[in-house]
C-alpha cells in the first residue's frame, strides 16, 4: 500500500429507504470540482450503509430502492480521472435491512433483548447483528464483490465489534457449549466475544487479500485499549494496513480522546490518520458546520502528532456536496497542504512513557480513565514529550516511565520495570488506595524503598512539602482529596513530603464547615519519597488533577519529574499552559510544532473553539545534540535568530497565530 494522502474526506451516506430519488442530482464534474475546491486528494465513498442498502448494482446485497444508477462506480471513475484516491465503505454490525429480514442473524444480550444503541424496533436507531452467524459470510461476500468490481485503494470496514456486550444468540450459544464456555460468566463471555470478533476479522482479511493482496484495509471501532488488559489490540494489527483514529470532538469523543490515542498508537508501526468532522456536533448533523478555528486545530493537531487528516462529511441523499462545507474544508486543507513537506515521514521523540490504565479498566471508545486524563493534561501543559504505553511497549526509548495511580502492576510488569531501572531508567509512581487494598504489598516495593502499610488514615489530607519539592508552589498546606495509601519507608529513602493530618475525617458524626476538615498538624507519615531513580507519590495526584485541575497538583508532578528528568526536550519559557508543543524528527532536522487554540465549554456538553488567540515573541528552547545550521519558520521559509548553549537551541518565535512549525535544520535529538 502506498503512503496515505494528507487531505481526506470520509463521506458518510447512511440513507433511509423512505427517501426518494437517491443520487438523482449526482454530477461527476460538479462532484470533482467541489472536492478540488476543498483541496481534497482522497475520499471514502459508500458501497453499503447502516440502513443495509448498496449503492452499486450488487448481486450479493440489496440496492437502495430509489437508486437508479451505479453511484459508487460513477464516483470511483470520476475520482480516478481527477487523480483523487478512493476508498470504499461498508459496515458490519449495523445493517437495518438484514436485521429486519434475517432474525437468525440478530445479536441478543444476556437479558434476552435485541442488542444495539436502539434496543427496540419501536425506537429509531441502529440494532446489532452477530458476525458469528451467516451474516458474517454475507458481509465478507459483499467485500469480495466490491473489490472485484471496483478499483478502490482501501476498504473501510465499520463497526467491527459487538456493541453493548457479548452475544448469546442460538449460534453463539451452540459454539459456547462446544467450547465449554459459560455465558453466565462475564469474563468467559467477554473472551468468547473478543475471539469471535477476531475470527471474523481474520476471515475477512484473508478473503480480501486473496483477491487483492495490496488492498488497504481498516477495521473501524477496533482502536480501543480494552481488548486485552495488557496488550490492547496489538494482536490484531496484522489485519490493518494503517490506523484511522475516529475522534470528532463535537461528539462523544471530546478534546482528550485524539491526543491520548495518538500518543498511544505512535508506538505502533502503522501509518495513522486523524479523523475529525465538518459537523458542529457529530455524524448526521446535516445542518451543522464546524467553526474554522476548531477544524483547523483538529487538523493541525493531527499533523503535530505525525498523522494524515480525514474530515467527515455526509452526502445529501440526492447526491450533491454542499459547497459551503467544502469552502470551509478548503480553508483548512489549503494550510495543511502548505505544511505537508515538514510533516511527511517524521518520527516522535517522547522521553516519558505513561502506562495507560484504560485497558485494564475497560475503556470503550471515547471513555478514558481518570488517571490517564490527568497525565495527559499535566504533561501536555508542562510541554513534556510523552507517549502512552501498554505491556507490549518497548521501554528502552524512554528516560522516565510513569505509573499512574490506577495502574495495577503485576509480577510480570514489575520484572520488566526492574530491568528497565537496572539499565538506567527512572520511575515516577503514583499510588491510589483502591488499587492496592487487595495486595499484601507493592510489586515494586524494593525499587520504591517503601512497603504497603494500609490505606491512608485521612482523606482529604494535606501536602506538607519539603523545600526540594516545593518550587513554584505557594507556601501553605495544600489539600489532596482522593484517598491514598500509607507507606512503611525503608532506611535510605528520602522523604520529600509528609501528610498534613486534619482533626478528623468528615462523617455525619463529626464534620467542620462546608467541605473538609482543616489541618491540625504535620504528621510523620511520608507521602512523597525517592529512592535512587524511583520517586513515589502515595496519593492519586494524576487522577485528582484529571478531576479537579488544581495547579498545585500539576506543579508537584512537575517538580517530581524535574528530579528525574532535569533537562527535558522542551523548555517553554513564556508559553501559556494552553499551548501545546510537540517535537518530531524528520531526516536530519528537528521539527517543532507550536499550537495555541483554546476551547471553552459552551452550552451543556460542548467544548467550542471559535477564535484564534495569537501569541507574540514566544521563547522556547529545544534540546539538541548538535547546533543547527539554521532555524526556519515553515511554511513561510523565514530564518529567525537563535543561540545554541548548554545543549539547547534557544529561539524567539515572533508570532504563533494558532499554529507554527519551526524547523531546526541539521539539529539532532
Amino acid at each position: 500500500m502506498t503512503a496515505l494522502p494528507f487531505r481526506q474526506v470520509h463521506l458518510d451516506f447512511h440513507t433511509s429507504p423512505h427517501i426518494p430519488e437517491v443520487g438523482a442530482d449526482f454530477n461527476a464534474d460538479e462532484f470533482i470540482a467541489t472536492l478540488q475546491d476543498g483541496h481534497v486528494n482522497s475520499v471514502t465513498v459508500f458501497a453499503k450503509c447502516h440502513h443495509g442498502y448498496s449503492y452499486y448494482p450488487t448481486q450479493v446485497g440489496t440496492v437502495h430502492p430509489s437508486l437508479k444508477r451505479d453511484l459508487l462506480g460513477e464516483m470511483v471513475e470520476a475520482c480516478h480521472q481527477a487523480g483523487i484516491r478512493v476508498a470504499a465503505y461498508t459496515t458490519v454490525t449495523w445493517d437495518e435491512l438484514a436485521w429486519e429480514t434475517h432474525p437468525e442473524w440478530r445479536q441478543f444480550g444476556v437479558d434476552g433483548a435485541a442488542a444495539g444503541p436502539s434496543h427496540t424496533p419501536l425506537r429509531p436507531g441502529w440494532k446489532n447483528l452477530c458476525m458469528n452467524t451467516g451474516y458474517g459470510d454475507y458481509v465478507i461476500a459483499q467485500c469480495e464483490e466490491i473489490i472485484q468490481q471496483y478499483d478502490v485503494a482501501e476498504l473501510f470496514i465499520d463497526i467491527t465489534r459487538y456493541i453493548g456486550g457479548g452475544c448469546v444468540c442460538s449460534t453463539c450459544r451452540a459454539q459456547m457449549i462446544d467450547q465449554g464456555v459459560d455465558p453466565e460468566d462475564p469474563q468467559q463471555l467477554a473472551l468468547f466475544t473478543l475471539n469471535a470478533e477476531r475470527r471474523f476479522i481474520d476471515r475477512c482479511t484473508a478473503a480480501i487479500q486473496a483477491i487483492k493482496p495490496e488492498m488497504g484495509i481498516f477495521y473501524n471501532s477496533r482502536l480501543n485499549m480494552e481488548y486485552d488488559p495488557a496488550l490492547g489490540n496489538r494482536s490484531e494489527m496484522d489485519n490493518f494496513t494503517h490506523l484511522e483514529i475516529e475522534s470528532l470532538p463535537g461528539g462523544e469523543w471530546g478534546y482528550d480522546h485524539f491526543p491520548m490515542y495518538a500518543r498511544y498508537y505512535q508506538d505502533f508501526d502503522e501509518e495513522s490518520l486523524a479523523m475529525t468532522g465538518r459537523f458542529h456536533t457529530t455524524w448526521g448533523d446535516f445542518g451543522g458546520l464546524r467553526n474554522q478555528a476548531a477544524l483547523a486545530f483538529e487538523s493541525f493537531q493531527g499533523l503535530a502528532h505525525g498523522a494524515k487528516i480525514s474530515i467527515g462529511d455526509q452526502l445529501h441523499p440526492r447526491g450533491r456536496l454542499e459547497p459551503a462545507v467544502y469552502r470551509r474544508i478548503g480553508e483548512v486543507y489549503a494550510e495543511v497542504e502548505q505544511r505537508e513537506p515538514w510533516c511527511e515521514d517524521t518520527t516522535s521523540l517522547p522521553e516519558i512513557g505513561v502506562f495507560t490504565a484504560s485497558g485494564s479498566r475497560g475503556m470503550r471508545g471515547a471513555r478514558i480513565n481518570g488517571g490517564d486524563v490527568g497525565a495527559l493534561h499535566a504533561l501536555e501543559q508542562l510541554k513534556q514529550q510523552f507517549a502512552f504505553l501498554d505491556a507490549g511497549s518497548d521501554l528502552s526509548p524512554y528516560s522516565v516511565i510513569v505509573i499512574t495511580d490506577q495502574v495495577a502492576v503485576d509480577a510480570e510488569l514489575a520484572d520488566r520495570l526492574r530491568e528497565y531501572v537496572n539499565h538506567g531508567g527512572k520511575l515516577l509512581v503514583s499510588l491510589g488506595r483502591d488499587s492496592y487494598t487487595e495486595y499484601d504489598d507493592f510489586a515494586l516495593a524494593d525499587l520504591m524503598g517503601a512497603y504497603y502499610d494500609g490505606p491512608a488514615p485521612f482523606a482529604p489530607d494535606y501536602l506538607m512539602l519539603a523545600d526540594e519539592i516545593s518550587g513554584g508552589i505557594e507556601p501553605m498546606p495544600h489539600s489532596a482529596q482522593l484517598p491514598g495509601v500509607k507507606l512503611r519507608v525503608e532506611p535510605g529513602t528520602t522523604v520529600l513530603a509528609y501528610s498534613g493530618a486534619p482533626y478528623f475525617n468528615r462523617t455525619w458524626r463529626h464534620f467542620c464547615s462546608h467541605q473538609y476538615t482543616p489541618l491540625e498538624r504535620t504528621s510523620d507519615e511520608p507521602i512523597i519519597i525517592q529512592k535512587g531513580s524511583v520517586l513515589t507519590i502515595a496519593r492519586p495526584l494524576f487522577s485528582e488533577y484529571g478531576e479537579t485541575s488544581k495547579r498545585v497538583h500539576k506543579q508537584v508532578i512537575a517538580n517530581c519529574l524535574s528530579r528525574l528528568l532535569p533537562a527535558p526536550r522542551v523548555g517553554a519559557h513564556n508559553l501559556p499552559s494552553t499551548a501545546i508543543v510537540t517535537v518530531r524528527q524528520q531526516a536530519a532536522d528537528l521539527i517543532v510544532h507550536l499550537l495555541h487554540y483554546v476551547h471553552q465549554r459552551r452550552g451543556k456538553t460542548l467544548d467550542i473553539i471559535e477564535d484564534v488567540i495569537p501569541l507574540h515573541d514566544v521563547e522556547v528552547s529545544i534540546r539538541s545534540a548538535s547546533q543547527p545550521s539554521a532555524v526556519r519558520l515553515q511554511p513561510e521559509g523565514e530564518d529567525i535568530p537563535f543561540t545554541y548553549a548548554d545543549g539547547y537551541v534557544h529561539v524567539q518565535v515572533p508570532q504563533v497565530n494558532g499554529y507554527q512549525i519551526v524547523q531546526l535544520v541539521g539539529a539532532r535529538p
